[in-house]
């Protein structure tokens, strides 16, 4: 039987977290939107570097787990707490270092992304699941509902709502599955019509879980 644990990501698992995660979104829709014009092989190394900065930036400032199986990082899901989403300055650069070494052209595209993610963002107290990426060897073994139950859990706790967006339609059902609502979607034209869901989670009360 196989040994499965969720622990906080380390500093020292920044490489192999970003090699996962490049692997999981290498063919997402947002990813090759961005990444226009790339091949796979190419898109793949870009996201390695983008998501390194990504994982860096979140184990300094936010909330980043891992569910492990037999000692194999098979999932990540990175978190930013009440107060902490928009970045403050110093995490905004650090979250962004790796977007601005993957190519001007590419470099833009991040930006016009997150302008877009940006204007959608709910303002109430909440909990933001800004990545949740399963290693493609390990999909559909419900490691994302590990990381998404220890997510909600640590909301319910607190009594806040969660909130994520996602770009995959065949997520949606997923995360409704996990008590996440579709708030509202759209489809961004200057970025091959790539089409995002915006999605919430409500609070329960204080001190309750699911």
């Amino acid at each position: 039987m196989s040994h499965i644990e969720i622990i906080s990501l380390q500093s020292s698992q920044e490489r192999e977290a970003a090699q996962l995660l490049s692997e999981a979104f290498r063919d997402n829709p947002g990813s090759m939107a961005i990444l226009s014009g790339t091949t796979a092989e190419k898109r793949e190394k870009k996201l390695n570097t983008l998501h390194s900065w990504v994982v860096d930036a979140c184990i300094a400032y936010g909330v980043a787990k891992a569910v492990v199986c037999d000692n194999i990082l098979a999932g990540i899901s990175l978190a930013y707490p009440p107060d902490s989403y928009p970045l403050s300055y110093r995490a905004w650069l650090r979250n962004g270092i790796g977007a601005a070494l993957i190519g001007p052209r590419y470099t833009w595209r991040c930006a016009q992304f997150d302008s877009y993610i940006r204007r959608k963002h709910i303002t109430e107290r909440h909990w933001y699941l800004y990545v949740l990426g399963i290693a493609p060897s390990f999909q559909g073994r419900g490691f994302a509902g590990k990381l998404l139950r220890r997510l909600s859990e640590q909301a319910d706790r607190e009594g806040l709502p969660c909130y994520l967006e996602t770009d995959r339609p065949e997520n949606v059902a997923i995360y409704q599955n996990f008590g996440y609502a579709v708030l509202c979607e759209e489809t961004i034209e200057k970025l091959d019509n790539v089409r995002l869901w915006y999605m919430m989670r409500p609070s329960t009360e204080k001190g309750n879980r699911r």
